[in-house]
């Protein structure tokens, strides 16, 4: 069995959804909302944060593949790798979460063109971003102002740290990323 690669149609949120060829009164913006409302949640937050970096980038592609080499590709291609991290949580905390971001190696995507089997980190650049802000009753991660980006090129971690699996904020710094907003994200990624 051969089954090709299905293309997704971008959604406006309004398809209804149908059981016996009739429409019914719930539709896609309906589960939307009922699953991705807590923007604070991990996965969320992730994905999230993988479209703002888009939006910041101003990338034109459609839509998110999930299960690539990479999170993001610029219109220039280079490759990008998002990871996300918050000091609050959407569960009760007796203290603020560490923050520490994800840097393995991935074997990557088996269909793939250069897929080999071997372990590499396969962007050029890493965009840690980090929903800062500390306060429960406030924490919006739609305020972009919330968020600090950090920028390190793919081969700096290859060069000081070829086989960690992850890396916490302090050692983070002491690598030099380039520390932006929102706006500077861009320049940050272009220089």
């Amino acid at each position: 069995m051969n089954l090709s690669e299905i293309i997704v149609e971008k959604k406006t949120g309004n398809e209804a959804f149908k059981h016996n060829n009739q429409q019914l009164d719930f539709n896609l913006s309906d589960f939307w909302s009922w699953n991705q409302s807590d923007l604070v949640e991990n996965r969320t937050r992730g994905i999230l944060a993988e479209f703002i970096v888009k939006k910041a980038l101003q990338i034109e592609s459609e839509g998110r593949v999930e299960w690539d080499n990479f999170d993001l590709i610029t219109n220039t291609g280079k490759k990008i790798e998002i990871k996300s991290a918050a000091y609050i949580q959407t569960w009760e905390q007796k203290k603020f979460s560490n923050i520490t971001f994800g840097i393995a190696e991935t074997i990557g995507a088996k269909d793939s063109p250069s897929f080999d089997g071997l372990k590499r980190r396969w962007t050029d650049f890493y965009v840690f971003c980090l929903l800062k802000h500390r306060e429960q009753n406030t924490i919006n991660p739609m305020d972009l102002n919330q968020w600090t980006f950090y920028v390190l090129e793919t081969k700096t971690l290859e060069n000081q740290l070829p086989q960690q699996k992850t890396i916490r904020l302090n050692s983070l710094l002491k690598l030099n990323p380039i520390e932006c907003n929102y706006s500077e994200l861009k320049n940050a990624i272009d220089k």
